[in-house]
């Protein structure tokens, strides 16, 4: 999948939407090697991070806040900590990459 750069400023001022992170592209645009090599890491780590979250969310919907209403209607220590730990699972299986 083609990695993009949701919001880029140019040199000029000029605002540019859904930018490929390509580097010949970027170097086009007038960034140096070195930026473009910069953008283009910086577009993998955001999708990288929007991927988990993305992952995360739906298991959260699916699994967890199933567990969560029962907590809420039973109230019982064990419907809580069934639900806890649900979501120390789904964490533990979509940890949040490193940010820099």
């Amino acid at each position: 999948m083609a990695r993009t750069i949701k919001k880029l400023l140019l040199a000029s001022g000029e605002t540019l939407i859904n930018v490929p992170a390509d580097r010949p592209t970027l170097i086009s645009l007038g960034f140096s090697e070195l930026r473009a090599n910069e953008l283009c890491e910086a577009a993998e780590s955001d999708a990288r991070l929007e991927e988990v979250i993305t992952a995360r969310r739906t298991l959260y919907m699916t699994q967890a806040d199933p567990l969560f209403l029962e907590w809420q209607y039973d109230e019982t220590p064990e419907k809580e900590k069934a639900w806890r730990d649900k979501v120390a699972e789904i964490k533990a299986l979509y940890p949040l990459p490193d940010r820099i």
